[in-house]
């Protein structure tokens, strides 16, 4: 809220007799009385306030959504009458078809339980001219709600399905309300999204022109025009194949077919018996949500292997995801997720049909390259595990269970010594035998490398590096940089030994300032570049001539890195997922959990942040 009081002479010729637009927040305005004049709108500050500035948004995140989940405000029609309220979105590739709309009424500050009960009609509307005003939208969709819970930020859906297809659309609702009602729940704490959130009106009850906005009596325009506090409606829409909340195990009758390639370890062919979710996927599962699926693996070459690629064969609903993110452990057990050796994000990992369709779902390889990674010998290390995660898919993924046919190395798809983490079915590094997962089996995946690493000196992990102002945190590479801070871009180069130093080293894209030893660790090399002009490419760093303490040597390294400033998930998209991310950790010092959200570098999650966001929104990969 702005102010404690707001007065704006309403002078639009449509507005007559008494009408004013009332904003409910502290005492309720009376906006019809002398002393505010028959055409004020009011809007009184309450003296406390319930409601965090940001608080985790009900189960789940939408796949459309500007509000942060509550309603500092609510608004009405003084004398009563008919209000549409509706917000305009973009479609995001792959989500064009809306399966649901969710509205939350009043707000907690001033709940109203004479809401409750109230018919309201959901609306989806198409523009026609692309150009995200709403004078020219066009009805695709109705279907009838009845309110209830209002004042508990509480969302009613409505299911739909109905397919966009222009460049934006709009969701919202009209209501029928009362004199002294204030239905249409509003979130004003920032950040709000301008240009975004509209409003029309009727004087009349039940005249609510849905199919022609600009014939109101309030023609349709945006909040903020309006003379009411900028804010946004608590109004999102979903889209996707519209399951229900998800298990963790898919059941159909299977029907497998289909072999992969070569690899040093292969847990073998898809049998068709069972899948376990292994997926990071906002819209399915909620935002930071994830399961993962980790299976063991053997280094048997005494001279370990230097890792060019990892895969796991998923059953996928929809294979154009966004990304893939992958982890090699050592020594993980029960509840505890052992030693993380590396791990990484690709914004373009290779995906490939197996053949195999189970479960209903087509089965896919999902593979990421361009690794460089040495792995000592088991023998001296311990056992491995890996897994390889798709992100950012409309549909559910399943790594598929395997006995081991056409198996390459070892185990062979018969130890049964898998672990499954995720923080949304409630199940940390639990062993996938475990009587509440029921599945004792091992997965379909794999790790392509070149034996024989000769014990020198190799590429262990790189990373792209920020000094941030509490501390420097890192991103796994290959994967996303989406922190906008180009000209203090480090690349880190982590080696199996000490090292003293290296010739030189190159970028794509960019200028490499120098090469450093890493202060902090003797293993690691530290390439300085200059990336403002990279937005939006993957580069590739090398550095050359590498050469360590005790005289080894390497004639070059190199590694990738994607760069997307704004991106906060690391997806490959700058969307509604990252604003969340940023209103997660909104008011906090950047740590190791939420540094991504620090878009500028500066130690601290704060609108500069969000002005990062707005500059940089809709850009992709």
């Amino acid at each position: 809220m702005k102010q404690p009081t707001l007065k704006v002479m309403l002078t639009t010729v449509a507005l007559v007799g008494s009408l004013a637009l009332g904003a409910q927040a502290g005492q309720r305005a009376m906006l019809s009385t002398a002393s505010h004049g028959s055409h004020d709108k009011g809007h009184q500050k309450p003296s406390t306030s319930a409601k965090t500035s940001f608080h985790k948004t009900l189960f789940p995140d939408s796949t459309y959504m500007i509000d942060d989940g509550g309603a500092d405000d609510s608004i009405g029609l003084t004398a009563g009458g008919d209000i549409i309220a509706l917000n305009e979105f973009t479609v995001i590739p792959g989500n064009a078809t809306i399966t649901s709309v969710s509205i939350a009424f009043g707000t907690p500050l001033f709940p109203d339980p004479s809401l409750n009960g109230l018919s309201y009609t959901a609306v989806i509307w198409s523009d026609p001219n692309g150009d995200g005003d709403p004078s020219d939208a066009a009805v695709l969709a109705t279907a009838p709600g009845t309110v209830s819970q209002a004042g508990t930020d509480t969302f009613l859906t409505t299911n739909f399905n109905t397919t966009i297809t222009t460049a934006n659309f709009f969701v919202g609702y009209v209501i029928t309300q009362n004199a002294g009602q204030f239905p249409a729940g509003d979130d004003e704490t920032a950040p709000v999204f301008l240009n975004r959130s509209y409003l029309a009106g009727s004087l009349t009850q039940g005249g609510g022109n849905i199919n022609n906005l600009t014939q109101n009596d309030i023609p349709v325009a945006t909040i903020e025009s309006l003379g009411l506090p900028p804010g946004n409606w608590l109004i999102r829409a979903d889209a996707g194949n519209g399951s229900p909340t998800p298990t963790p195990t898919p059941t159909a009758t299977p029907t497998p077919t289909g072999t992969p390639g070569n690899a040093l370890w292969y847990n073998g062919d898809a049998d068709s018996v069972n899948g376990l979710a292994n997926e990071d996927s906002d819209a399915i599962l909620g935002q930071g949500e994830f399961a993962h699926v980790y299976d063991d693996f053997d280094v048997t070459d005494p001279n370990g292997w230097d890792v060019g690629s990892v895969f796991s064969n998923n059953q996928i609903d929809d294979p154009n995801f966004t990304a893939a993110t992958w982890e090699i452990r050592q020594g993980i057990t029960p509840g505890n997720g052992g030693t993380l050796i590396a791990s990484g994000m690709t914004a373009t990992p290779i995906v490939t049909a197996t053949g195999r369709n189970i479960f209903g779902r087509n089965e896919y390889t999902v593979e990421v390259n361009g690794i460089s990674v040495h792995l000592p010998p088991t023998s001296q290390t311990g056992l491995y595990w890996l897994n390889v995660t798709p992100v950012g898919s409309s549909g559910r993924s399943f790594v598929s269970t395997t006995s081991g046919a056409n198996c390459v190395g070892t185990p062979c798809g018969n130890d049964q010594n898998a672990f499954f983490d995720s923080n949304f079915f409630g199940f940390t590094f639990a062993p996938t035998s475990d009587p509440n997962l029921g599945q004792p089996y091992d997965f379909s995946m794999g790790v392509n490398a070149a034996g024989g690493g000769g014990g020198g000196l190799s590429l262990v992990s790189s990373a792209s590096r920020l000094a941030q102002g509490v501390g420097s945190f890192d991103v796994p590479l290959p994967g996303v940089e989406g922190r906008y801070a180009p000209s203090r871009d480090l690349i880190v180069f982590t080696f199996n030994e000490d090292v003293s130093g290296a010739s030189g080293a190159t970028t794509s894209c960019g200028t490499v300032q120098n090469v450093t030893v890493d202060p902090s660790n003797s293993k690691s090399l530290l390439v300085k570049i200059t990336a403002l002009s990279c937005d939006q490419q993957t580069v590739t760093v090398t550095v050359n001539g590498v050469t360590a303490t005790n005289g080894d040597t390497l004639a070059s390294a190199s590694t990738s890195v994607s760069f997307l400033f704004g991106d906060v998930n690391g997806d490959g998209s700058v969307n509604n997922q990252d604003i969340q991310g940023i209103r997660a950790a909104m008011g906090q010092k950047a740590n190791s959990s939420n540094f991504r959200a620090d878009l500028n570098g500066d130690g601290a999650i704060n609108n500069k942040d969000v002005g990062v966001f707005k500059t940089f929104r809709g850009d992709h990969l």
